[in-house]
């Protein structure tokens, strides 16, 4: 397994990637982005079980965070991350390792809802797999996440920094993960000393892409692309079953739904990781390495018409 640490252009702004590349190329490729403002080298974790299975792996980082360029730092822009996928795909179609009419999308938590929205907007998605699936419908996702109340003051929150920034063009920084569970508690801290180009902020103007985020409003629009769900069943107050289970209902064929019972953390590291990436390994080597492509038919004539009339 090869690893090129490499750039792409994303509606004029740099972004990073790592680029991994199986033993045997020409390949079927994928897109790989994590939620938020985390950092593609938090990505390493996935990736490999990709790439023993024969697939060229892009891990990025979308604009404004880790390795990429962007300023303000810390966007935490849903709309600009489907971007991100998108171009992450005419980057791998550009490279030879690739084969360009095979590619697909993995997003983990919100990254996967990204991913989705993605191949909705991008044909050229062939398939999507969304691990420990979390934001559906930003605002009804907030609402249940933090209350009522808790809801109501971020959006007093959000009108004071809207007038900070008619004042002065810049949001206020806030966290990116703020985790009160005791088992996830230190997670962001531990990023911090794994990844060094994490930072755990974002601006506080972010928190209103999330609530205008809908991708559940989108997901019928998928099919005919391949959709493979990867959701935790055991407790998990961040990757909402249920939130899962409403998007999932609203897609088109073919589709898939897997629980596994695991917590929060459980699809992230040990025996429930292994699991979920070798679920999401057949589902790509399914639809997008053995499924045969599309192709267009060509228009009747005089002559294929008459050789069709006579066999």
């Amino acid at each position: 397994m090869d690893l090129e640490h490499v750039t792409f252009n994303s509606l004029g702004t740099r972004c990073a990637g790592d680029l991994y590349l199986p033993s045997s190329t020409p390949a079927p490729a994928l897109v790989l982005g994590h939620s938020g403002v985390m950092v593609k080298e938090a990505l390493s974790v996935f990736a490999p079980f990709f790439v023993r299975a024969g697939f060229v792996v892009l891990a990025i980082d979308y604009r404004t965070v880790g390795s990429s360029e962007g300023e303000p730092r810390g966007l935490d822009y849903p709309e600009r991350q489907v971007e991100d996928f998108r171009s992450a795909i005419s980057y791998l179609q550009s490279r030879p390792q690739v084969e360009p009419e095979r590619i697909g999308l993995w997003g983990v938590s919100i990254g996967g809802s990204i991913a989705a929205q993605a191949a909705v907007l991008d044909r050229r998605a062939k398939a999507v797999v969304v691990q420990s699936p979390s934001v559906w419908n930003g605002w009804r996702y907030l609402e249940r996440l933090l209350g009522r109340e808790g809801l109501r003051a971020m959006r007093d929150g959000l009108d004071a920094d809207w007038q900070r920034r008619y004042e002065t063009g810049q949001s206020a920084r806030v966290p990116h993960l703020t985790l009160a569970h005791q088992n996830v508690q230190d997670t962001p801290d531990l990023s911090e000393q794994l990844f060094p180009t994490y930072r755990n902020e974002k601006t506080l103007d972010s928190a209103e892409h999330l609530l205008t985020f809908d991708p559940e409003g989108l997901i019928h629009r998928l099919a005919p692309t391949p959709l493979l769900m990867i959701a935790n069943g055991g407790w998990d107050p961040y990757h909402m079953l249920d939130e899962a289970q409403s998007a999932f209902d609203k897609a088109g064929e073919p589709k898939r739904l897997e629980i596994l019972p695991y917590d929060v953390l459980g699809l992230y590291t040990g025996p429930g990781l292994e699991e979920a990436m070798a679920l999401a390994v057949d589902w790509f080597d399914r639809y997008l390495r053995r499924t045969r492509l599309a192709t267009d038919t060509p228009a009747p004539t005089l002559e294929s018409v008459t050789a069709a009339m006579h066999r």
